[in-house]
C-alpha cells in the first residue's frame, strides 16, 4: 500500500495569514508543511516585525523571522486602505483558513473579526491565537512568552530553590499554543467536510501553560500544597532531577518504582541505601530529597558523567547527559529522525528545524522564508488583478514588491 506524501495533505488548502512574531507564524508555518498555500499578508516596508529583529540573520532576513515563515509566500498590501481591504477580501473568499494572533477583538475595526467574516464566508476555518484566550477578565491583553510564564505559574516552579524566578529557557508557550492552533484546524477542516461550516479555532499561551501543569493542578487539589520550584528535581518524585559528577552533570530517573530505586542504589554501589529509614519509600525520598542528593552525589562524584551514564543505563536506570543545544544539532539522533532541513535564502542556505511529527513520513516545506512582498504580483494575477492595476497598486504604495 502506497502511503500519501505527508507534505501534500494540505494540498489546495488556502490559508490567508496575518500573524507575526512567533505563536502564529509557527502555527501557518506548520499547515504549509503540510502541503498547504499559505499567505502571509504584511504591511508594505515593515512586514512582520520580526523580520527587523533579533542578532543573526540570513541573506539580510533576521533568523527569528526565517526560523517561523519557511515554505510562505508574501503579499505585502496596506490593508488599513479601500484597495488593500478589496484585495484581501478577493483572498478571504477563495481561502480555506485565515489565521490572526492579534488581540482578541482588535480586528473587529477592519471587519476581520470571526463574528463579520463568519457571516460572509461560513466555510471558513477562523484561527486565533492569542495570549490569554477569546474570554475572561484578561481576554484582550496583549503578552508574549515571558509574561505568560508569569501569569500561567510555569515560572513559579521553575528555577531553583529559594532563588530568582527564571523563565524556561525557549518559547515553550508560543510554541505549545502553535501546535494546539494546528491541532484545532485540522479538526475543523476534517468537521467542515460534512457540515460544510467553518469554525472559529483558538488556542492562547495561557491555556498551554495551564496544560502543561495538568499532573500539577490535579495534586494542588487533593494535598493542598503549593508547589515551589526544585531545579531540576520533582516535586512528585525522588531521586529524579540532574545530578552533579565528577565532570559535570547528568540526569537520572531512579523514581519511577521500587526496582527502579533499587537499580540505581546497586549502579552506584550504595545498597545501604534501599534500607535507609530516611528512604524506604518513594514518598519518604520525596521528603529527604536533599539527603537524598547529597547522598547520592557523594556517590557520583567518584566518576564522570558519561561513565555513569553507561553504567545506569546498563543497570536499567534512565539517565543522560546534559547536552548543549549545539551537540543536540550535531547528534546522530537528529540526523536519523530527519529534524534539520536545509534550504537557501537567495543562494546562502540555513538549517530549519522539521516539524515535530511524522504522517508515514516526515513533512518537509518545500521553499524558503519569504522576502518581503516576493509573492504580491503573483499572487494579485492568481485573484485576477490586472497588471495595469497592479502598477497602479504598487505607485501608490497600497501593494509593496521585492525590491
Amino acid at each position: 500500500m502506497v502511503s500519501q506524501d505527508a507534505s501534500s495533505i494540505l494540498k489546495g488548502v488556502v490559508v490567508v495569514d496575518l500573524t507575526r512574531y512567533v505563536s502564529g507564524s509557527y502555527a501557518t508555518m506548520l499547515l504549509s508543511s503540510l502541503g498547504a498555500t499559505v499567505i502571509k499578508v504584511e504591511p508594505p516596508g515593515v512586514g512582520d516585525p520580526y523580520r527587523g529583529q533579533g542578532t543573526a540573520s540570513v541573506a539580510g532576513e533576521s533568523a527569528l523571522f526565517v526560523g517561523l515563515n519557511t515554505g510562505k509566500r508574501s503579499l505585502a498590501i496596506d490593508i488599513k486602505s479601500s484597495d488593500g481591504r478589496e484585495i484581501l477580501e478577493r483572498l478571504i473568499a477563495r481561502a480555506d483558513i485565515f489565521a490572526e494572533n492579534a488581540r482578541p477583538g482588535s480586528l473587529a475595526v477592519l471587519g476581520l473579526d470571526y463574528e463579520t467574516l463568519s457571516l460572509r464566508y461560513p466555510s471558513l476555518v477562523y484561527l486565533s491565537v492569542s495570549a490569554y484566550g477569546v474570554e475572561g477578565p484578561r481576554a484582550d491583553k496583549g503578552g508574549f512568552d515571558l509574561t505568560l510564564q508569569a501569569a500561567s505559574g510555569l515560572m513559579s516552579v521553575t528555577g531553583t530553590e529559594g532563588g530568582e524566578p527564571m523563565k524556561v529557557g525557549v518559547p515553550v508557550l508560543d510554541i505549545g499554543s502553535a501546535v494546539c492552533g494546528v491541532l484545532g484546524t485540522l479538526a475543523a477542516l476534517i468537521g467542515r467536510q460534512s457540515s460544510a461550516q467553518g469554525s472559529h479555532v483558538t488556542s492562547s499561551l495561557f491555556e498551554f501553560g495551564l496544560a502543561s501543569l495538568a499532573s500539577v493542578a490535579t495534586t494542588i487539589s487533593i494535598t493542598g500544597d503549593v508547589p515551589q520550584p526544585l531545579g531540576s528535581h520533582s516535586p512528585s518524585f525522588a531521586p529524579y532531577g540532574a545530578f552533579r559528577t565528577k565532570s559535570g552533570y547528568g540526569v537520572l530517573a531512579g523514581a519511577g518504582n521500587e526496582s527502579l530505586w533499587q537499580k540505581l542504589c546497586s549502579a552506584v554501589d550504595r545498597q545501604d541505601l534501599v534500607s535507609d529509614e530516611r528512604f524506604l519509600t518513594n514518598a519518604d525520598r520525596v521528603l529527604h530529597r536533599d539527603a537524598l542528593t547529597n547522598e547520592l552525589e557523594a556517590a557520583l562524584a567518584q566518576d564522570t558523567a558519561e561513565t555513569w551514564v553507561r553504567r545506569l543505563e546498563d543497570c536499567g536506570v534512565p539517565a543522560e547527559l546534559v547536552s548543549s543545544v549545539t551537540d543536540v544539532l550535531k547528534s546522530a539522533d537528529v540526523s536519523a529522525l530527519g529534524m534539520l532541513q536545509t534550504l537557501a535564502l537567495a543562494g546562502e542556505p540555513y538549517p530549519c528545524v522539521a516539524p515535530p511529527f511524522s504522517v508515514g513520513e516526515r513533512p518537509q516545506y518545500s521553499v524558503a522564508a519569504p522576502r518581503l512582498g516576493q509573492h504580491s504580483r503573483e499572487v494579485l494575477v492568481d485573484i485576477g488583478v490586472s497588471d495595469l492595476d497592479i502598477e497602479r497598486l504598487v505607485a501608490a504604495g497600497v501593494v509593496g514588491v521585492e525590491s
